[in-house]
């Protein structure tokens, strides 16, 4: 890594996070479970999250107004300086000591939680949102949340080509696919639905680390960075090392490195600024500040658009939904043979696969459509109820009668969209590593971002 003078450390001091120490039973199946699955031994369980005091979420991001700047991961409250090493791991040896033989420590797990402040949410598909704490692994298409004035580190695999740690700041969410090809490449999606994360990536071998957002999808290729959004869809890309390729929805690309930045206002193309890095702390903070004003300028204009968006996909994805509930017991007995160890052959399941192939894209489609506007929206109902917003709607409902209906039923949505990623993941590993376009063929391009999950 460059050595940046003291003058930019300080400069930095709150704003780039440099990463330290890169260190009920199924029903039967139409078909008899393959031979590869059969009597497999079952993985070893992660171990439970320890003593939170977090409460369970209800599966979208909970929003609430902190001090300052909220949704930058350097300017979240008690967020440590630059360089910091996270707080001690009870029974760890002191920084540098040499760990006794019966004392060294585990390797990291991938997709293990290596910190956590405040409000982290879990909501994996077949279970209910759960509090996570540090030990905690979170597994491909798991959601991943903060609430207010709350942190976490997610690391996958940091160390090796590829690896990456993913600080997340308050009132974030996101989920993540991570997997090495047959040539030990690791090839990462991140679908970031809310908030702000920084991003610590390895130097990439041949594979590939992209980030989807609201409407831009960013290539890495090895770099610290950190990623600013606001609800109303304005994106801003920093980055302290190397360079992030930014795509905008028009096919139309920025690049985001040290002493250039990439942003992106609601509605608008992506765009290049020079920003000096010993600036980029105090651009970053006045970005985030704007947009913040601007949101709540604007308020019942981006809440009617939320709204209309998410009134307009929910009974899609409802009807959907409704289709894959009904490949419940293929989804089980693939659960079932996964757990178990079984690696299936492409041969495996044919006319199963080939029935839930098209209802799971349905369901994608409108997945990809719903799950942003729900996250989003939970931020908006918090500056709702302190009057920032509040009117009438295009269709006529005031806007206390839509908040009203969206927090009754938005926990049970955020289930139904879990079950079905995990409906996609179970779906990917019977497809036993065959081209996912030999099912889903060029449809996958109206997937927007959702469509990374997607590419061979």
């Amino acid at each position: 890594m460059k050595v940046l003078r003291k003058c930019s450390i300080l400069a930095l001091a709150g704003a780039v996070l440099f990463l330290s120490g890169c260190g009920a039973r199924p029903g039967p199946s139409s078909s008899p479970v393959p031979e590869a699955a059969r009597g497999a031994q079952a993985p070893e369980t992660p171990p439970s999250p320890g003593p939170s005091g977090a409460a369970a979420g209800t599966g979208s991001a909970e929003a609430g107004q902190s001090s300052g700047t909220p949704g930058s991961p350097a300017t979240a409250p008690g967020a440590a300086a630059p360089g910091a090493a996270a707080p001690a791991v009870p029974g760890q040896t002191s920084p540098g000591a040499p760990a006794p033989e019966t004392a060294r420590k585990a390797p990291r797990r991938i997709g293990e939680l290596v910190y956590a402040e405040g409000t982290v949410t879990l909501h994996r598909g077949g279970s209910a949102p759960r509090p996570a704490d540090i030990g905690q692994v979170v597994e491909n298409f798991d959601v991943l949340q903060t609430g207010p004035k709350s942190r976490a580190t997610l690391e996958l695999d940091p160390g090796s080509p590829g690896g990456a740690e993913i600080r997340l700041a308050e009132n974030t969410a996101f989920y993540y696919e991570t997997a090495l090809s047959d040539d030990e490449a690791r090839r990462t999606v991140l679908q970031l639905l809310a908030g702000s994360v920084a991003v610590k990536v390895e130097k990439l071998a041949d594979g590939q680390f992209k980030v989807g957002t609201d409407s831009a999808v960013l290539g890495v290729r090895g770099t610290t960075f950190i990623v600013n959004t606001i609800p109303d869809g304005a994106l801003l890309v920093t980055c302290a090392e190397g360079r992030v390729e930014v795509t905008g929805g028009s096919g139309e690309r920025g690049y985001a490195q040290p002493g250039r930045i990439v942003s992106q206002k609601a509605g608008e193309s992506i765009r290049e600024d020079l920003v000096a890095l010993e600036t980029l702390a105090d651009f970053r903070v006045a970005w985030v500040d704007d947009g913040q004003k601007s949101l709540e300028a604007r308020a019942p204009r981006v809440i009617a658009g939320l709204a209309g968006r998410y009134t307009e996909a929910l009974p899609a994805f409802e009807a959907a939904y409704a289709k894959l509930k009904a490949q419940g017991s293929v989804l089980d007995a693939w659960a079932v043979a996964r757990e178990a160890g079984g690696e299936p052959k492409f041969t495996d399941w044919i006319p199963e696969k080939k029935a839930v192939a098209p209802v799971l894209f349905d369901c994608l489609a409108a997945l990809f459509k719903l799950e942003r506007p729900l996250f989003r929206l939970q931020e908006l109902s918090a500056l709702h109820d302190r009057g920032v917003g509040a009117g009438t709607l295009p269709d006529g409902r005031t806007t206390a009668a839509f908040f009203g209906a969206y927090r009754a039923e938005a926990p049970g949505v955020a289930d139904k969209l879990a079950y079905v990623r995990r409906s996609l993941l179970l779906f990917k590993w019977a497809s036993a590593g065959s081209p996912l376009g030999q099912f889903f063929g060029s449809k996958a391009e109206a997937l927007g971002s959702g469509g990374l999950f997607l590419e061979d």
